[in-house]
């Protein structure tokens, strides 16, 4: 980096801690769900996305680019998790205080004091540490912290096998968070840190939905999470963000995807949208066709197969697959035409590794292929 880069990026560190102060002083009218102090917490959103593309910060204009795009509900929950990253930009600075997750100090109706947290290195720890300095259990502290954020606090024990489907491990791990439900559009998730908005996009990214938070203990969290996936779960850290995997365009080059639909019409829609991201494309027109080309050794990264189709649907092919060596690991998005929540869990369950429903969103189907692709891959 030049000194003179060096310099405007120390510069622009030292002015983050204004936009700090900016961003606190709308929390009230914010929780208030105040229009007006929505629209200006979105404009300061739109002015650090660019700024911050500006100056060589990445992570700023990803996580700036969700507060510009707010609902108002949404809005002071993702503030709260800006000032965190914030926080963390201009960390370089002595004068900026040490404190990481200020909003859990407020929500215990805490002066925001950072020595609170002096030498707290985990979530667990601020959890404990905030709960008993507020006077409150854990459980009581996430009582507040929903009711703050606006949020809903998790039913824990209830979770589907289908959303815990879409969240890799390694993820649940890093980010202390557990996937309870999912639809086609959203994917429930509880989490002891509502406010990470690296965490949201990073779930965004490797289950194609929206992430919607909902309000957990971190110890709570962990008993289940070990439980589930059969292994103890470390402290997570205050400040650490998780790990963000991308596919870069290149990678999606030659990779093939076997398409089967019955319906010309549907195969030519998802030939065209995954060849304009580079994807070679196979096309069969039924389960038994696929499976002939399966069996040829072609090599196949990823089968989107309809739900319905004559000779051998998609339900059925997943099954042969799942049978036949190199086929068990093969992913699967299935492609249904009927709204039926029951049947979309059943085939998450029976191994399908997403589903998307018709008419196709161009969008919305890329974001799965992509995010399906990224989970097989570990």
């Amino acid at each position: 980096m030049t000194p003179d880069r060096a310099e405007l990026q120390s510069w622009y560190r030292a002015a983050m801690v204004r936009r700090i102060d900016e961003l606190r002083a709308l929390r009230v009218p914010l929780a208030s769900g105040d229009e007006i102090a929505c629209a200006a917490a979105r404009q300061i959103g739109q002015a650090l996305r660019g700024s911050g593309s500006t100056f060589g910060f990445a992570d700023l204009s990803a996580v700036a680019a969700i507060v510009e795009t707010s609902s108002d509900e949404e809005t002071l929950r993702r503030v709260e998790g800006l000032i965190t990253e914030l926080h963390i930009l201009a960390r370089e600075d002595e004068s900026v205080p040490s404190i990481r997750v200020e909003w859990l100090v407020r929500a215990a109706g805490l002066q925001e004091d950072p020595s609170i947290l002096d030498g707290v290195r985990t979530l667990a720890e601020a959890w404990e540490v905030v709960a008993r300095a507020g006077g409150l259990s854990e459980a009581g502290l996430a009582e507040r912290v929903a009711d703050d954020l606006g949020i809903e606090l998790s039913d824990i024990g209830a979770r589907r096998a289908a959303a815990l489907h879409l969240v890799p491990p390694a993820l649940m791990i890093a980010g202390r968070v557990l996937p309870l439900k999912e639809d086609s559009e959203t994917i429930t998730v509880a989490t002891a840190e509502p406010t990470s908005l690296p965490m949201e996009l990073e779930l965004q990214r490797v289950t194609g939905r929206r992430p919607v938070f909902v309000v957990a203990t971190p110890t709570a969290l962990s008993a289940i999470l070990t439980e589930v996936l059969e292994e103890p779960i470390p402290d997570a850290p205050v400040v650490e963000t998780p790990v963000r995997p991308t596919l870069d365009e290149r990678d999606t080059r030659d990779r093939a995807i076997l398409v089967v639909d019955d319906e010309q019409s549907t195969r030519l829609l998802v030939r065209h949208l995954l060849e304009k991201r580079e994807y070679r494309v196979v096309e069969a027109e039924d389960g038994v066709e696929a499976l002939e080309i399966l069996a040829s050794g072609q090599p196949i990264e990823l089968v989107v197969a309809d739900l319905n189709m004559p000779r051998m649907d998609g339900l059925e092919l997943m099954w042969e697959l799942r049978e036949i060596r190199g086929g068990e690991h093969l992913p699967v998005i299935v492609v249904t035409g009927e709204v039926d929540e029951i049947l979309e869990t059943q085939l998450m369950e029976e191994g399908a590794d997403d589903y998307i429903r018709k008419p196709v969103d161009a969008r919305l189907f890329l974001a799965r292929v992509e995010a399906t692709i990224r989970r097989a891959e570990g």
